[in-house]
């Protein structure tokens, strides 16, 4: 059965083989840990959002199908992209061990069905607003955001403690939601912030 292709594999699934199952798993789960954890830079959170999706597979056996090449990668991955966004879309997420999240509630695919203008008007407005922040507080979120660097690495290159870079992040997200909050609600500015961390690389 190891050798299966994912339609078998998803075919037994969907009659409640759990053999076939923890086969799709162990074929999918380094790859899927690997993609998540670079972005969201978080070993546990990383292996808690890849478990929700392989649930999330399970509970819905019976709707999940493969792509037209016989692989399910493309819904596994389809799935990653939005456990990452969804966790980035809580604000304090973004810097690591930030405490008393706000839990972004809306659907994320409510924003999609947008017109793109909406996304690259508050990107526009959100570089101009960090363009216009002190160095101290600019370059910290810039190496961050832009290159993807940890706090740890960070705090490296700048000569800081690393305290002190999560500090100055969390003022930077801070005086964005100020600024840009009388134009729109702080959970889409949580989620447009999300979105342009996680596709910065793409």
């Amino acid at each position: 059965m190891k050798r299966s292709t994912d339609n078998h594999l998803m075919e037994l699934i969907r009659k409640n083989d759990h053999r076939a199952f923890t086969l799709l798993v162990d074929r999918y789960w380094e790859d899927l840990y690997g993609h998540i954890r670079i972005k969201i830079r978080e070993k546990d959170d990383a292996k808690d959002l890849v478990q929700d999706i392989f649930l999330g597979l399970w509970k819905n056996r019976e709707q999940v199908s493969c792509n037209q090449q016989g692989s399910i990668a493309p819904y596994l991955f389809g799935a990653a992209r939005y456990a990452v966004i969804s966790y980035f879309s809580r604000c304090g997420v973004l810097v690591p061990a930030a405490q008393s999240l706000t839990v972004f509630q809306e659907p994320v695919s409510a924003f999609y069905s947008d017109e793109p203008y909406l996304l690259k008007e508050l990107q526009s407005q959100i570089e101009h607003e960090v363009d216009s922040l002190p160095d101290r507080l600019k370059i910290p979120y810039r190496l961050s955001r832009e290159q993807q660097l940890s706090i740890k690495e960070i705090a490296s290159r700048l000569s800081l403690s690393e305290q002190t870079v999560k500090n100055n992040i969390s003022a930077v997200l801070a005086k964005l939601r100020a600024r840009l909050g009388q134009y729109h609600s702080d959970s889409t500015i949580c989620l447009i912030l999300a979105i342009a961390t996680f596709f910065h690389d793409h």
